[in-house]
């Protein structure tokens, strides 16, 4: 059922919905390059494709990036997994922890730092893991990455250290 919408827009009612915020209220708009339907959300505003070609637009890839994460695949099996490639996988990973929101570091509180060691692509490239814990509720705080230097340990000391109060 097509009927007009401001004269310029039809709105669009084949029982499809908003990925981003399940509405119906849609309106078709314009099309891709490639010749496909672009629609645009009446509620949250947000323009849209229903078949995208390349997976990486696909409204639950970050869902199933960190699922994948947690469960331990490496980047290239996770890329190949998703059939998106790595260099994308990468940049995504990048804005998906830059929207994490760091815990903080309580007054009162107790917290334990311990390193790990890892490599980045070959084993004489060794890079370390410096991390604070939250003694009680086991959650990292701070973290460094770099080489086993005073300089990384300092970084996590220092944070811990600047915090309202520092039991280490």
């Amino acid at each position: 059922m097509k009927k007009e919408n401001d004269g310029s827009c039809f709105r669009f009612g084949d029982g499809y919905k908003c990925p981003i915020c399940e509405s119906q209220e849609l309106v078709k708009n314009g099309k891709t390059s490639t010749g496909k339907q672009r629609y645009n959300c009446k509620e949250c505003k947000k323009r849209f494709i229903i078949d995208y070609t390349y997976n990486a637009y696909k409204s639950n890839i970050d869902q199933q990036i960190v699922l994948f994460t947690k469960e331990g695949l490496g980047i290239r099996s996770t890329a190949r997994v998703l059939q998106i490639s790595a260099t994308t996988l990468l940049k995504r990973i990048i804005t998906i922890a830059s929207h994490i929101a760091q815990p903080p570091i309580v007054k009162g509180r107790t917290y334990e730092v311990d390193e790990m060691r890892t490599y980045i692509g070959k084993k004489s490239r060794l890079r370390w893991i410096v991390y604070a814990l939250d003694r009680e509720s086991r959650a990292v705080v701070d973290f460094n990455v770099g080489r086993r230097t005073n300089r990384t340990l300092n970084r996590v000391i220092t944070s811990l250290e600047l915090s309202p109060s520092h039991r280490i």
